[in-house]
Parts: structure tokens; C-alpha cells; sequence
């Protein structure tokens, strides 16, 4: 049965990886919501989202700068490691020390045992992240698809006993991602192809700094940009238009995230391996941006044509008003699928300076329009939140060309089948 599995390197691993991840996740979450009743999901989505804000810069920590490193020693890797444990113990004294601020903020006491357990899985998280960061530079891609095809499954299934046997409540999410957490750990310990040794040097650490420092604050930035544009959406309109228009982004999230996330996982380690080689470069580029084309436009065109149906099917006809919200940002994301993958050639390159500079750029736009507009209706804000889209991609495109030295007729070349397959 083995021998008929893809390889280890193969590709096909990420389309399972991505697919899998969307899919587990968002039923695995609906299915323990339900379970628990909405008020107890709330008080554990408030614990996991308080933990995820802190762990998910802790776990890309190095990851990144590992992948894009050219000559990567070991004095890279066991550095990295050690200053990743120093880091996440202090985070996750500093997330426990925290705990009954945050519950007096939110007004939820039960927060505070539920955010000291989940602080001490900080330091599991970020080593993981460390050595997924490896495994994706060897392209170990069926490795870290086994992070949500395995683990994920068995995490849920712990949540859903702990709902079940024990009406443990929110303390079922608490299981939830502490299972995950620890599970992931494992597998990539016991099948990682090397150990840390007792080394910290500074050199190596100052070398790895300039790629990993603006790269970890992007993804912080890239990771709460929705939240914070729901919260400031929150002082401008009702709780009904919110709930609408968070329903409408959300399931594009989830579609999108898919081709996102698989073209990323394909395009650091190889774009990374031909940092030097610049022609080499702009062709892997080529390949990549077509297939994330191929893949994204007719998603994107296919959401924007389906959206009724497909919110009634999954909502109800309650939630009918989300569909034209949902079909603007579906057809706003066309432009992003145009350009390529052009954070992974920034990131591969060691300029995550301009991956910064993006995604403030991407943050702040919504919320100036959002101050500006004060929308009141869910299409209005749709409006708002696609200025991003509609600048920054444009951008990031033209950027990647000017450093690929490849003109924009090179570009739409590689596009083209995309484009007469998603028009027919």
C-alpha cells in the first residue's frame, strides 16, 4: 500500500495538505461548536485565538529563514533552536502572567486555568515550527501533510470525547488544540533527520535575523488583519451586518486558502534553491504563477457565480444578503491569482522588507476606508475591504518583474491558458 503513495517529495502531498487542512479544521470546529453549545464555543475560541496570536510568530520564528537560507550549518539550525525555546518559555510565562488581565478584559474567569495550560504548549509549538521550517526545505512535503492528516483527525476525536464522556464544554477546544499541538510535536521529533547540539552563536543568529525579523513581523500582520478589521468593522455597524459580512469572508478564506497555500508551500524551498541564478528563477516564477492561475481564477470566477447558491445551501436563506459581498471579494482576488507568487520570490530572495511594507500596506488601506466611508451595509464594506486588493497586488507584480527583469507581456505568456480556461 505504500509503494502506491505518492513519494515523500511529491508535490500532490500539498494539494492533500491544503485541502485537508481547510476542510478538517472548519468541520472539525463546527462539529465541537455544536457539541458544546455557542456560548462555552465562545469562551474557548477566545482561549485559542488569545493562544494563536502569541504562537503563530513563536512558530515561525525561524522557519523561514531556515527555507531560505543558501549555505544553512549547523550552527544555524542548533542557534535557532535554542533561542526558540528561550523565547517560548518567556512567552509563555508572559501568556500565563497574562491570563487574568485577559479574563477581566473579556469577562470570562474560566479564561484564566484555560490560558495557563494552553501557555505551557508554547514551547512544543515553536520547535515544531523550527523543524517543520527543515522538512520543508528537504521538501519533505509528505511529512508535513501528516501534520493535518493524521493529527488534526486524532485532535478533533480527543475533542469530541472530552464533549462527549466528560461535558468538559470549552475545555473540549482547550483538548482540542493541545492534542494537535503535542501530537504535531511528536511526529516531527521522532521523524526528523537531526538533533540540536548544545551551540548558540551569535554570527549565525545575526545572519538569519534580517530575513526571519521582517518575515515574522508580515505574518503578524497578515494574521491579524481580519481580526482587527472585524473589531474596528464592529464600531461602525450592527452586529447583523458583521456577522453577515464575516460569514461572506470566510468561506472565501477557506476556498482561497487552498491554492495560497499550496503555491507557497511549492514555491519557498524552490525559488529559495535558485536565489543565485536569476534565470533559473524567473522560469521556476513562470511555472509557479501559471499553476497558481490554473488553479486560483477558476475558483475565484466559479465562488463569484455561485455565491446565492451556495450560501443557501450551506445558511439557509437568512444569509442570503452575504452573497453579493462574497462575490466582490471573490472577484477582487482574481488579481492576486495574476501575479505569481511574489512573497515566496521576496522571502526566497531575503528581502522580506518588501513583504512587510505589503502587508502593512494591505492593513491599513480597509481601515482608512472603513474611518472614511463608515459603511453601513454589507456590500459597502466589501467595498471597503477590497482596496487592498485591488493596490497592493498590482504592486507586488510589478515589483517581481522589475527584480526578475522580465517584461508584463513575459508574464501574461504564462498566464494566458489560465485565462482562456477560466473564460470558457
Amino acid at each position: 500500500m505504500l509503494k502506491r503513495l505518492p513519494g515523500s517529495v511529491s508535490p500532490a502531498w500539498v494539494v492533500i495538505e491544503t485541502v485537508a487542512a481547510a476542510t478538517v479544521s472548519l468541520f472539525g470546529l463546527l462539529f465541537i461548536a455544536r457539541l458544546i453549545g455557542p456560548w462555552e464555543a465562545g469562551l474557548g475560541a477566545v482561549a485559542a485565538s488569545a493562544f494563536l496570536i502569541v504562537d503563530f510568530p513563536l512558530s515561525a520564528l525561524f522557519g523561514d529563514a531556515i527555507v531560505q537560507r543558501r549555505c544553512l550549518e549547523e550552527r544555524h539550525r542548533s542557534s535557532a533552536f535554542w533561542v526558540t525555546i528561550a523565547v517560548a518559555i518567556l512567552a509563555a510565562a508572559c501568556l500565563a502572567a497574562a491570563a487574568p488581565l485577559i479574563a477581566v478584559w473579556t469577562g470570562m474567569p474560566r479564561l484564566v486555568d484555560m490560558l495557563r495550560v494552553l501557555a505551557c504548549l508554547l514551547p512544543l509549538s515553536g520547535v515544531a515550527g523550527l523543524l517543520a521550517g527543515m522538512a520543508l526545505r528537504e521538501r519533505r512535503y509528505r511529512l508535513l501533510a501528516a501534520r493535518v492528516v493524521v493529527c488534526q483527525p486524532l485532535a478533533i476525536g480527543a475533542g469530541i470525547a472530552a464533549a462527549v464522556w466528560f461535558d468538559a464544554g470549552a475545555w473540549a477546544l482547550v483538548v482540542q488544540q493541545g492534542v494537535a499541538t503535542a501530537l504535531v510535536f511528536a511526529l516531527l521529533a521522532s521523524l526528523s533527520q537531526w538533533r540540536p547540539r548544545p551551540m548558540l552563536r551569535r554570527s549565525a543568529l545575526a545572519e538569519l535575523w534580517p530575513v526571519a525579523g521582517p518575515q515574522v513581523l508580515a505574518l503578524v500582520v497578515l494574521s491579524g488583519r481580519y481580526r482587527v478589521f472585524i473589531v474596528a468593522l464592529g464600531m461602525v455597524a450592527t452586529e447583523a451586518v458583521v456577522a453577515v459580512t464575516h460569514i461572506a469572508f470566510r468561506l472565501l478564506d477557506v476556498a482561497m486558502g487552498v491554492v495560497t497555500g499550496a503555491t507557497a508551500r511549492l514555491a519557498m524551498p524552490r525559488l529559495a534553491a535558485l536565489q543565485h541564478d536569476r534565470d533559473a528563477l524567473a522560469e521556476a516564477y513562470g511555472d509557479l504563477a501559471q499553476l497558481q492561475a490554473l488553479c486560483g481564477l477558476p475558483i475565484a470566477t466559479g465562488l463569484a457565480i455561485v455565491a446565492p447558491s451556495l450560501l443557501e445551501v450551506l445558511l439557509g436563506g437568512a444569509w442570503l444578503s452575504a452573497a453579493e459581498p462574497a462575490r466582490i471579494v471573490a472577484l477582487s482576488a482574481i488579481l492576486a491569482f495574476l501575479i505569481g507568487p511574489a512573497a515566496s520570490l521576496w522571502l526566497a530572495l531575503g528581502k522580506t522588507r518588501v513583504n512587510l511594507a505589503m502587508q502593512l500596506a494591505a492593513f491599513a488601506l480597509p481601515l482608512i476606508l472603513l474611518a472614511l466611508l463608515r459603511p453601513a451595509s454589507p456590500m459597502a464594506i466589501a467595498l471597503c475591504w477590497i482596496g487592498s486588493a485591488l493596490v497592493v497586488p498590482p504592486v507586488q507584480g510589478w515589483l517581481a518583474l522589475r527584480e526578475l527583469n522580465r517584461p508584463v507581456r513575459w508574464l501574461m505568456g504564462r498566464l494566458l491558458p489560465a485565462l482562456l480556461g477560466t473564460a470558457a
